[in-house]
């Protein structure tokens, strides 16, 4: 049924499809015109051959008695002409009484008196109807001749013979004429309305897929939905440049963001990290030292280095966790925002955490996925929110459900989340970014004063995403 919705298709059912039934019911009506003329003139020609061989068996046609009686089965129709002619082409008999004594001049005369029985066809000019002419030679077979002493013409025009509802019934596909010229007309209108405007768009929407966009500003003509079509298409062209600008603007956001987060790593390693570090090995280099004067007070200096130790280890692991979260990819999602949730914590905030459902390990570019756009949110919580209490919550039902819940200061959600990068939440868009590479729904719930709710849900699409635990 789907290829019957094409314009192809439907050119060829409401079009080229009544042109050819129209050209088959013409071509039958000639050939059946061409059958009855046929059999009309196979008709005529018995009829004149046994009229003929009665005249010859009866010594021609001294007898007028007799010569009407032979005569008569071929005047079933007052159409029909009858003639004989002598051997001196005088014509001695002829339905048209007005004609005899004349010249016999029509075809088949001179056929018969050589002997030869036959069929012609003949229009005379001027007249609308063709002339079946059948002709037989006359011979004195009581005295023995053999020559044709007489020629016996019948002239008919063949489509006299038919009934007048059988004319009447050939002329009925001629009204498949009208419905011709309308299909003709129709096709002519389709190729400049509808076929040619198809071809420029398709030319258009090619151009459009190599990038240019100005493409679809060039009218193409054709009928209302075709135009429709082509401001549609014009439409999601300037969409697509407003996303191509807004994905620039996301992109050098993103990249700045990481460029400031590389800068801040590099500093906190730098003042903190390897401050530390440096201090630890000076440490070391005065508990040497110690050791060699004062043996007694060497215990207090180990427990001071294995304190600055153990908060430098702290702080790499803080780092690591940041940049590579080892607790995703050892322990699981569950994991992974347990940590993110005791983070959350160590920066001040009251973080309730919730799991319902029986956990389940995902696949692994799932699981960074939606651990990545807890992390933000946390992240984007902790920063603008002014929250004091956040809830996270991880739910395993068809699928995996997290929420993270805060008491902040809120904000107005933009009515559709593509226009995200105009507000200037690039990192909510980052999050439906990350969401829509995992297939995932992605929701943010705000008001002003009324804290900040964001939804992710991952639903599988097949049981290859899903590993049991």
């Amino acid at each position: 049924m789907k290829r019957l919705r094409g314009v192809r298709a439907q050119l060829l059912l409401f079009i080229v499809l009544p042109l050819i039934l129209s050209t088959i019911a013409l071509g039958s009506v000639f050939a059946h015109e061409r059958s009855m003329r046929r059999l009309v003139g196979e008709r005529d020609l018995r009829a004149v051959r046994v009229a003929a061989a009665a005249l010859s068996s009866a010594g021609g046609f001294q007898e007028g008695q007799h010569l009407e009686k032979v005569l008569a089965p071929l005047q079933s129709n007052p159409a029909i002409q009858v003639m004989l002619v002598d051997a001196r082409q005088r014509i001695v008999y002829s339905t048209e009484p007005e004609l005899v004594g004349q010249l016999g001049t029509q075809p088949g005369v001179v056929e018969a008196l050589d002997g030869l029985s036959g069929l012609l066809y003949s229009a005379e000019p001027g007249d609308d109807q063709e002339l079946v002419i059948a002709y037989a030679p006359i011979t004195d077979q009581t005295a023995g001749a053999q020559q044709a002493e007489w020629a016996l013409v019948v002239a008919e025009p063949w489509g006299e013979a038919l009934s007048p509802w059988l004319r009447a019934s050939l002329l009925g596909p001629l009204i498949l004429l009208p419905a011709i010229a309308l299909a003709l007309s129709a096709l002519w209108w389709a190729m400049q309305r509808v076929i040619r405007p198809l071809q420029r768009l398709d030319t258009q929407v090619a151009a459009l897929s190599e990038g240019d966009l100005k493409a679809m500003q060039v009218p193409i003509g054709g009928i209302q939905e075709i135009q429709e079509l082509q401001h549609a298409i014009a439409h999601m062209a300037v969409q697509l440049q407003v996303y191509q600008a807004r994905m620039r603007s996301y992109l050098g956001v993103v990249t700045a963001a990481q460029e400031d987060e590389r800068k801040r790593l590099a500093r906190e390693l730098h003042d903190q990290t390897i401050q530390d570090l440096i201090a630890l090995r000076q440490r070391v280099q005065m508990a040497r030292r110690k050791i060699e004067k004062d043996p007694a007070g060497t215990e207090a200096r180990l427990a001071e280095l294995q304190s600055m130790l153990e908060t430098t280890m702290e702080e790499v692991r803080r780092f690591s966790r940041a940049l590579r979260p080892m607790y995703l990819e050892e322990a699981g999602l569950v994991a992974a925002l347990q940590a993110l949730a005791r983070d959350a914590r160590q920066e001040g905030l009251q973080v309730s955490f919730q799991i319902e459902g029986k956990a389940q390990r995902l696949a692994p570019e799932i699981e960074l996925a939606l651990y990545r756009i807890i992390q933000a949110a946390l992240q984007n919580t902790i920063r603008h929110s002014r929250a004091s209490k956040v809830s996270l919550s991880i739910e395993y039902a068809q699928g995996v459900t997290i929420r993270v819940r805060d008491d902040g200061i809120g904000f107005v959600v933009p009515q559709r989340l593509s226009d995200l990068a105009e507000a200037g939440h690039y990192g909510l868009m980052g999050m439906q970014e990350r969401a829509q590479l995992v297939a995932a729904l992605f929701s943010v719930t705000s008001q002003p004063g009324d804290g900040t709710e964001i939804d992710v849900r991952w639903l599988p699409a097949d049981s290859d995403h899903r590993i049991e635990t």
